[in-house]
């Protein structure tokens, strides 16, 4: 791997995103970049471990929401990445906006241990947080605490919702990527719409430099507090989605 500060600003200068990050911010994105990467020789975090696809499938698809992200990074600070996996879009977020609080949230502990020393790696104060959204949404601790989630390659649409509006404070907002068929499910989800009181405000389609399958990344806003008998058990979301 030969991943270097320059290179992933060339990346990102190509589509006309580098002007969210700093010199300093690039040196951390990726040397929070590279930790992952050697953990993953021995913990399966990623398949794209190439430069190519690693830049193209995970720093510039997370990267390609922060122009939508950026006003809302203004007034809501404290965000979950919901099911990080390797860590992204979380990672593109903390270091295109240092003054959100940023948690990356999983339910493997080996995953959110090993990010523990990605985030140490990068320099960076984020936190992690081990658990199932179904646990977390009901938990007096975590439910309805965070003003955004950012979700990528978790669930169908229904279920995400599920997950994700119970951790989310009424006015605040998922932000969802979703290949070309994930799409199609968003329009049979009027009933989770209607029940986890929420509202799609914008679908943003995209696509990645050299490739022509189409993209893209749905807005949800929370417009009122969760009725108290959601999320459902653990298991009951993804096997009965409303």
């Amino acid at each position: 791997m030969s991943l270097t500060p320059e290179k992933v600003g060339e990346a990102l200068q190509k589509v006309g995103l580098a002007d969210y990050f700093t010199l300093d911010s690039l040196s951390a994105l990726t040397r929070f970049s590279l930790k992952m990467l050697q953990i993953n020789e021995t913990l399966n975090l990623t398949r794209w471990t190439e430069d190519g696809a690693f830049l193209n499938f995970h720093l510039l698809d997370s990267a390609y929401v922060l122009k939508e992200v950026k006003p809302l990074a203004k007034i809501e600070r404290r965000w979950m990445d919901l099911g990080t996996g390797c860590g992204f879009p979380g990672a593109v977020l903390i270091a295109a906006f240092p003054q959100i609080e940023v948690t990356l949230m999983d339910s493997v502990a080996k995953k959110t241990k090993a990010l523990e020393e990605c985030l140490q790696a990068a320099g960076w104060k984020a936190k992690t947080l081990t658990g199932r959204a179904e646990e977390l949404g009901r938990d007096p601790r975590t439910r309805e605490s965070w003003d955004g989630i950012t979700a990528r390659a978790v669930a169908d649409f229904p279920v995400l919702l599920e997950y994700a509006l119970p951790l989310l404070k009424t006015g605040g907002y998922l932000v969802n990527w979703m290949t070309e068929d994930q799409l199609k499910i968003v329009d049979k989800a009027q009933k989770a719409i209607e029940t986890l009181q929420c509202r799609i405000v914008k679908k943003m389609g995209y696509s990645l430099p050299g490739l022509n399958q189409s993209r893209s990344i749905v807005f949800v806003e929370k417009l009122g507090k969760t009725p108290d008998t959601y999320p459902r058990s653990v298991g009951q979301p993804s096997k009965h989605p409303l």
